[in-house]
């Protein structure tokens, strides 16, 4: 069974008709998953079962209400996707919440069935239907749904009804990337360096950063890219993440090519 499959099984199950309904902590309880917060050197979030019931651990250290539900989610994946597996103990690292293009199968699924449970395609596609594409609608959908702008936006990317990129650096480098199936250009190597010519670049040079959106030449992203080429132009806005010394960036097509 898919990710997606296991999250709509329980929201099938549970007669949840609408994120509002959802309550994780309750679904967990009643699927004998206990969830207890501590302090955790290494990891964001823990789970530990045998046959039939587990015990959750989540970090004290997280204070954002989208990020303690989306890593209690994940870790309740990881249970319904691998619990018949001979590997009963997991922990689960910030990167491997945040990034959504793991090299790790089982931390992409535990991501993929978060976000079904979370953000359920029929309700994320009625809420999006008819909007324009920027940050705005994101941080809208992030508040409805209560979860990260990073979630929130990387569920964009991969059902939403226009082409875009989503781009998370830190540092002035870029830890992840993803990409509509329809968004031109797919290739930005892990650990490029944020370019002058993105308003991203002035976050990480300790400058003022433009928030409302730009355009901007594809190749100050896409310079790698063999299909880009000097002519093409993209949107590009940014927010940033100081507490993580991050940017998320949002990329979209332009009239101008």
């Amino acid at each position: 069974m898919k990710p997606e499959e296991h999250a709509t099984r329980l929201i099938e199950e549970y007669c949840i008709e609408s994120p509002k309904d959802l309550v994780v902590e309750e679904i967990a309880a009643a699927e004998n998953l206990f969830i207890k917060e501590t302090p955790l050197k290494n990891f964001l979030g823990m789970i530990n079962y045998k046959e039939g019931y587990g015990l959750i651990t989540i970090s004290s250290d997280i204070k954002e209400t989208g990020q303690r539900k989306f890593t209690i989610t994940h870790e309740m994946g990881h249970y319904f996707i691998e619990r018949n597996r001979p590997e009963r103990l997991r922990g689960c690292k910030a990167e491997d919440l945040s990034s959504f293009k793991s090299v790790l199968r089982n931390e992409e699924n535990a991501n993929i069935f978060a976000a079904e449970l979370l953000m359920h395609r029929p309700w994320f596609n009625d809420f999006i239907v008819k909007r324009e594409i920027n940050f705005e609608l994101l941080k809208e959908t992030a508040n409805y749904f209560n979860v990260s702008l990073s979630a929130a936006a990387f569920r964009y990317v991969n059902i939403g009804k226009y082409p875009t990129a989503v781009i998370y650096s830190k540092n002035g480098v870029v830890k992840w990337s993803a990409f509509h199936d329809y968004f031109p250009f797919k290739f930005i190597p892990k650990g490029y360096k944020v370019r002058k010519d993105s308003a991203a670049y002035d976050f990480f040079a300790g400058k003022t950063m433009q928030t409302c959106f730009d355009l901007i030449p594809a190749k100050v992203w896409f310079a790698e890219d063999l299909k880009c080429r000097a002519t093409t132009y993209l949107y590009e806005q940014n927010v940033a993440m100081p507490n993580y010394n991050a940017v998320l960036t949002l990329l979209w097509e332009s009239e101008f090519v």
